[in-house]
Order: structure tokens, then sequence, then C-alpha cells
């Protein structure tokens, strides 16, 4: 039965249910979508949701602290699959090129609360219990699902000293902030990712340029006659060709994290995908995609792009070239939607917002940080000794 109509629900027949059933969602049509979060994990001791511990490599319960390894049968081997990208955008259509931005209403299967989420969130911690609150993307109608997924294995504790270690090693950073104790203020999440493959045919043309050198007889400020090498460029035409494939072209379907501190901690290890699971999200923040895959895919071929310019740039015969112009032909292209773990860090120092980011399965860290001042200072007055010491010595 329909558990979100309640008209269905006042039908059923009165009798005590084996297993506890949440209440309806109350009726509000059209407002949001209604969806209940997913029942899964629960600890065999105590009965909470357990959450997914990178440092231990399995589910543990944050209430009473049992360890288990999963629940239910493992997934069919083989799950992580390459889909035919022409195909998927002609299949999906304008599904393809949008994104859903309508909120939900969520009701946890826990405490029976419900929430308002964003469109972008797929899972986090129901506001009222705490309880790991994860939707399923059959249920959000999501038009594509991740397939696959990066397990975390870097810790909380392990994230904390690398951004501490990061910071420490910011000269220019204030001091007091780098002892600031700033574990409270790191947050877990799972990010959207997109992969492109594609093989690819490239002609190109370009202008070959060699260097030559003729002596050149001029005058000095004395009027005296010298002579000088000068450089000399000698052009022909050149043309050629570049195969290549490219593997696991990465895009971040996410918009709410700054992309450049996204990309110091790239790259991700993708060729350590696993099969999607709900165990290694439980407790985490999960993100939708907020890049649809249309827009993903022209940014990944964009990058191929600029890499085959590069590898044309390369195969230019002589010493420098100009008006390089390439003609590529991609085939076989293939993308993957997949789920990547980070641990995120916003912090405040004087009235304005920091991020810092650690990547959960190689452990490189990155942050934003203010800038020391006094330190700036220094360095100024340092450098304007130097010249001044500098100027002297030339006068003297």
């Amino acid at each position: 039965m329909d558990a979100s109509d309640p008209a269905t629900a006042d039908s059923s027949p009165i009798e005590l249910p084996k297993k506890r059933i949440p209440p309806p969602l109350p009726g509000d049509r059209g407002v949001a979508a209604e969806v209940r979060s997913m029942e899964r994990h629960v600890c065999p001791e105590c009965g909470g949701k357990a959450e997914w511990d990178p440092g231990k490599a399995q589910l543990v319960c944050p209430y009473c602290g049992t360890e288990f390894p999963r629940l239910g049968p493992p997934p069919l081997a083989g799950a992580v699959v390459e889909h035919d990208l022409d195909e998927a955008l002609h299949r999906l259509g304008e599904a393809g090129r949008t994104v859903d931005t309508s909120t939900r209403r969520v009701q946890c299967n826990h405490c029976h609360a419900v929430l308002v989420r964003s469109a972008e969130t797929v899972a986090q911690h129901c506001d009222f219990c705490g309880s790991p609150e994860l939707l399923d993307y059959t249920e959000i109608k999501s038009p594509i699902s991740p397939e696959s997924l990066l397990p975390a294995v870097v810790s909380k504790e392990q994230a904390y000293h690398a951004l501490k270690k990061f910071l420490a090693e910011r000269w220019f950073a204030p001091n007091d902030l780098k002892r600031r104790n700033l574990i409270d203020r790191i947050h877990r999440v799972y990010l959207p990712y997109w992969t492109f493959d594609a093989s690819a045919e490239c002609p190109w043309t370009a202008d070959s340029g060699t260097y030559y050198y003729v002596t050149v007889t001029d005058r000095d400020s004395q009027g005296r006659t010298v002579t000088r090498q000068e450089r000399r460029i000698r052009w022909r035409p050149a043309r050629g060709h570049v195969s290549t494939w490219f593997d696991d072209i990465v895009i971040s379907g996410s918009r709410g994290l700054d992309i450049d501190l996204l990309r110091k901690l790239e790259p991700f290890p993708t060729k350590d995908l696993v099969p999607y699971e709900t165990r290694y999200v439980s407790g985490w923040q999960v993100e939708q995609y907020q890049v649809p895959l249309l827009d993903a895919a022209r940014h990944g071929f964009g990058t191929m792009e600029a890499m085959l310019r590069e590898a044309c740039g390369r195969e230019v015969p002589g010493d420098t070239y100009r008006n390089l112009r390439i003609y590529p032909e991609f085939s076989d292209k293939t993308f993957k939607h997949i789920l990547v773990p980070i641990w995120l860090l916003a912090y405040q120092y004087r009235r304005k917002t920091w991020q810092g980011a650690v990547n959960a399965v190689t452990g490189s860290a990155h942050a934003r940080f203010p800038i020391s001042a006094w330190k700036v200072a220094f360095v100024v007055l340092l450098v304007l000794i130097v010249i001044g010491v500098i100027a002297l010595a030339s006068q003297r």
C-alpha cells in the first residue's frame, strides 16, 4: 500500500503490526516531493542506525559501539559499468539537461519527524534524533543514480591532523589559527562526480618554426661598431595526427564546494571504485548531482580537447610553432556517475567563513586561510631593506 496516501492508510485493517510503521506524511501536495528515509543498517544489539567508520572499514553503531560489516548479500560482481553517453542523452531527453530543484519533505524512519530537505541532499542526519537518514534514489526519481563509489578510508582524526599540518606549513597564516581546535567543525560528505571515457582521433595543422641566427652589425652607446647574434625563425607548414584513449576524465557534479579547492584534492583513484552500497554512505551526507549530464559531458570533452591540443603541440616538429589547429573526432563515448568522499571543514575566523577539505581516500588536504597582516608587513619591510642595501652597495 502507499503509506503516503491518507485515504489508503485509513482503510487498512485495525491490528497491531508486527513492526512499527511510521504514520503517513502530511498531505500537502504540489509543494515538495514526499519521500521516506530508508531503513538500513540497524544495529543488531540496540536497534540504532549504524554509520560507516572509515578508520575501522565497517559499520559502527554510534549509540552502543557495536561493529559489524554488512547487512544483506554483497553487490553483484561487475556492477561498475560504463554507459553509452550518446544513448543516455537521447534516452533521458530533458532530464539529461536539467536537475531537480524542488525541495523534499522527508520522514525519518527512526523518530518519524517530517523534515524539509533541499534537492541536492540525498543523505544526512535527522535534525531531531540524529539518526543517519538515507533516501532511495528510485524514490526521489533521480534520472541517474550512482552505481559505484570510493569507500572512505581516512578517519576524522586523520583528516583533522592533515588539515592542521597543512595550516601549520602555511607561514602567512595567523599563528592563533594554527593553534585552534577545529575538529568539531569537520563534516563528512560524499560528492557526486561524473567520469568520461572516449577514443580520440585528432588530425592537426600548424606552422612549424626552426630557429636560426644571423650576425647583425650595430653601434653601441659610444658610437663603436659592434656585432651580435640575432635569433630568427624560419616557418614552414606542418601537419600530423594524434590517436589516443581517454580513461576516467573526472568532472565534479557538485556546485556547493569551491571548485578550485576541490581540484587541489584531486585526483581520486577511480581504479579503486566499488559497486554502490548503502553501508558505505550510512551516516555521511550525500549530495545529489547539481551539474546535469549534458553540462558535465561538455566540460569533460572540453578537457579532452585541451589535452589533445597539448599533445598535438608536442608533435609539431622544429623549435616552436604557431597557428595550431586541431580537428578532434571522438568515438566509444561512455560515462559513469560515482560518489567520492571528502572531509569538509568550514570555520569562522574574525567573522569570515573559510573552507578546507581532505580527500577521504588519499588523505591529501587543502584549505583556504586568512593572511596575517603583520607577517606581510614584515616581508615587505625585509624586501625594502634588501633593496636599500643593494642600492647602497651599487653606489659605492
